[in-house]
């Protein structure tokens, strides 16, 4: 595979808007705390793309980037470097949701999760595809990996995947740690079982608490999610 997007934080002092849109709201999916905001102090640059969630007035702060209508690829390669929080209440999330809804809404065209942590089970990761028969409301039947890295909030650490056809291989510092298959174990091999035939654009983003955040603590703040760079191969 040869290397056809690199996105090198640790070299810029802004954000390439060409690139990334800055998502903004109040409210979000999964009863998440955060507001998302456009401000320096929740999304800048200090040897790497800084993601900050802050706490004030009885108010959390956070960012959200995606490359929506802007970039997007099918099947290759990609990999993220960053560090993650570790904070109670903290779920950094490095993702990717289909360029055109071509089943229909969620779940229907699917979700590719290719990173998500939470706080409260510090050192966990979790590696999980949504689709129309398998999501996280079919809890006995998706496809869904935690693993447990110790140190995993420590360091920096390459989250990555490859995505093929009919098969993702999830990576943590270009080892295997994940794999999943179309139709495998007698799942739908149809788009509602599989639906990762078109091009997805990335999601990253740091959201507090919620159905998966889970308990904040309120203490911690700020927090950071810090990415240093995204390669995409094909």
């Amino acid at each position: 595979m040869k290397l056809i997007k690199k996105i090198d934080f640790t070299k810029t002092d802004q954000l390439d808007r060409s690139l990334f849109n800055v998502a903004v709201g109040e409210k979000w999916h999964n009863n998440e705390l955060q507001a998302y905001v456009d401000k320096e102090k929740n999304l800048h640059f200090d040897n790497g793309l800084h993601l900050v969630a802050t706490y004030e007035n009885g108010k959390i702060e956070s960012a959200r980037i995606n490359t929506k209508n802007k970039f997007s690829f099918q099947y290759g390669k990609i990999e993220m470097v960053a560090k993650i929080p570790k904070g109670r209440g903290t779920w950094p999330a490095f993702w990717m949701m289909p360029k055109e809804n071509t089943y229909g809404h969620w779940p229907k065209s699917g979700e590719i999760d290719i990173l998500e942590h939470t706080g409260n089970k510090k050192d966990e990761m979790f590696l999980c595809l949504h689709t129309e028969k398998y999501n996280h409301k079919r809890p006995t039947e998706q496809y869904y990996t935690s693993l447990k890295v110790d140190g995993l909030t420590d360091f920096y650490h390459t989250f990555g995947l490859i995505w093929k056809e009919d098969e993702i291989t999830y990576l943590l510092d270009d080892k295997v740690v994940a794999n999943y298959k179309r139709g495998e174990h007698g799942k739908d091999s149809t788009h509602k079982g599989w639906p990762f035939t078109q091009p997805y654009y990335i999601i990253l983003n740091l959201a507090i608490g919620g159905t998966f955040g889970g308990d904040v603590d309120f203490d911690s703040f700020p927090q950071e999610f810090i990415i240093r760079e995204i390669n995409i191969y094909q």
